[in-house]
């Protein structure tokens, strides 16, 4: 939790100023971009505000400037066919300081600093704390603006209260939009559509550079219109070069006033996000197919600042917490290779498996459980849906009465896999594992040996991108040479980076995309035109 002094601090130097001397300042004002005459451009369209991209950060921001001005004109723009990014395939769940549900349940001893203090554990010093400071301070503005737009919110969950308290979080808080991400996405394009006469919605707009002049201002951009995104290639990355993906006809925007990127993460980019962390190739992501680097690519071109790209979030079918309780095993030399519990890193945990994976060409690691460890669940329905099929892709999990029946189905050496839970169970009794897993933690279940047996294949799931444009408090991207705010450019989503650090909260990217979309909205709506 940040000090007072801390504060006073952000407030002197201003929430939107960089917490570093700028670079002019010292008289390094080389450009990091090309810089564009806009007299040489032959515009094909102009625009007060361009928004790129159609998930929740996208609409919330083209919302929040259509009300700050009227008189605008607004388009935005998807290269996808499909509006609303990985929005609509999400959950959104969001943790609400001072919701009505939280009320209700009373809960009257929670607040911004609890939820900042949550966030900032997970983010282990990464987080650049102005930001986080504006996510934790308006968790209950973004539930109003959703709610004053139509959203409605499930009160089905948490027994009936509509709000539950989830690993990370020091107090119940989180709630749930009614249908998740596609409810929410369904009721912003309606308001749009119903309400916002001067917002205009295109889809296959693929933008491919951003335009600055001489002065650093962004100007405009030039997309491909038309364009068409290939879902059946093996990386969907492949589609941002135009040598293989030739669909579309370039054309120019004049952005008078400003830019809002919006366009979300690049999970699905194979080839960018190796480059960063090679074992991250075959990491599956849950993220809609056009999450590749086509937003990022042109902002880092463009010379805006990229941060945290090593840096992401792992999801797994089943909690992280309830891992623990079982054994993870290389199915072909049927060994341990990890502690399962790792304090809870599920980072750490999900790294280990890829890097387990890379060994044995990519085959999927086993986690075997006994029923004292099923007995120990924490999360009960999240299992019955893996028992049931019903979890998800990889989400699967099946009961054996024997061993043998398990290695049967995942075609392992039964001799190889009973020796390896044997010495398990003998180094667990003495506290004494091989890769320091602490026996405290287990309670009943430090063995593996009361039939039925469970197992499935556990695989990380790579469901969100630290990585992204820095921005400050204004949602403005900082140049890379400058650190100065780029005028006429803005960031919000999880295009944006530096609100969360070494791993995002659960519960809280639907902040991040929401806040920081009305943060932009309001400002781009604000900005003066350049011509």
């Amino acid at each position: 939790m940040p000090t007072k002094n801390t504060r006073r601090n952000l407030i002197k130097i201003g929430l939107g100023a960089a917490t570093i001397a700028p670079l002019s300042a010292m008289g390094l004002t080389s450009k990091a971009f090309a810089q564009t005459n806009a007299d040489d451009i032959q515009w094909d369209d102009e625009m007060d505000v361009l928004v790129v991209g159609t998930g929740m950060s996208g609409l919330t921001a083209a919302i929040t400037a259509a009300e700050t001005n009227s008189q605008l004109k607004i388009v935005v723009a998807d290269k996808m066919s499909r509006l609303g990014g990985s929005s609509l395939i999400s959950g959104l769940n969001m943790a609400v300081v001072g919701s009505p549900m939280q009320k209700n349940i009373g809960v009257t001893d929670d607040n911004w600093e609890r939820l900042y203090a949550d966030i900032e554990k997970e983010a282990k010093g990464y987080n650049h704390p102005e930001l986080t400071e504006v996510l934790a301070k308006n968790t209950l503005n973004l539930f109003n603006f959703l709610t004053e737009h139509g959203v409605k919110y499930d009160m089905s969950v948490g027994n009936g209260t509509g709000i539950k308290k989830l690993g990370g979080h020091s107090r119940p808080r989180t709630v749930w939009p009614y249908h998740g991400g596609t409810g929410v996405i369904k009721e912003l394009l309606s308001f749009c559509q119903k309400k916002l006469p001067n917002v205009e919605i295109r889809k296959k707009v693929l933008i491919t550079d951003i335009l600055r002049n001489e002065n650093g201002r962004v100007i405009g951009v030039k997309v491909r219109e038309g364009y068409w995104f290939d879902r059946d290639v093996e990386d969907m990355s492949l589609n941002d070069d135009r040598s293989f993906n030739k669909t579309g006809q370039t054309k120019y925007y004049k952005v008078k006033r400003g830019l809002v990127m919006s366009t979300g993460g690049f999970n699905q980019d194979k080839a960018f996000r190796a480059g960063e962390i090679p074992v991250m190739y075959n990491a599956a992501a849950t993220t809609q197919p056009g999450a590749t680097a086509s937003g990022i690519k042109p902002m880092i071109k463009a010379g805006f600042k990229p941060v945290h790209l090593t840096l992401f979030r792992f999801a797994f079918a089943i909690p992280t917490e309830d891992i623990l309780w079982g054994v993870l095993i290389n199915p072909r030399t049927c060994d341990r290779f990890v502690d399962e519990y790792n304090s809870n890193d599920r980072q750490a945990i999900g790294m280990a498996i890829l890097g387990e994976r890379a060994k044995v060409d990519n085959e999927n690691v086993v986690l075997i459980y006994d029923q004292k460890g099923i007995d120990s669940y924490h999360d009960k329905q999240r299992l019955q849906l893996s028992l049931d099929g019903k979890n998800g892709t990889g989400g699967d999990m099946w009961k054996f009465d024997t061993l043998e029946q398990l290695a049967e189905h995942f075609k392992m050496d039964v001799s190889k896999l009973k020796a390896s839970l044997d010495k398990y169970n003998t180094n667990m009794e003495q506290d004494k594992d091989q890769f320091g897993k602490p026996k405290s933690k287990l309670g009943a279940a430090s063995s593996i040996s009361t039939a039925p047996y469970y197992a499935m294949q556990l695989n990380p799931r790579y469901n969100y991108s630290q990585g992204g444009a820095l921005i400050n408090a204004n949602a403005q991207p900082l140049d890379i040479v400058t650190s100065e705010p780029i005028t006429g450019a803005f960031v919000c989503g999880e295009a944006a980076a530096g609100t969360f650090g070494y791993i995002r909260l659960t519960a809280c990217s639907s902040l991040d995309c929401g806040i920081f979309g009305m943060v932009a909205g309001q400002n781009v709506a604000k900005e003066k035109p350049w011509a």
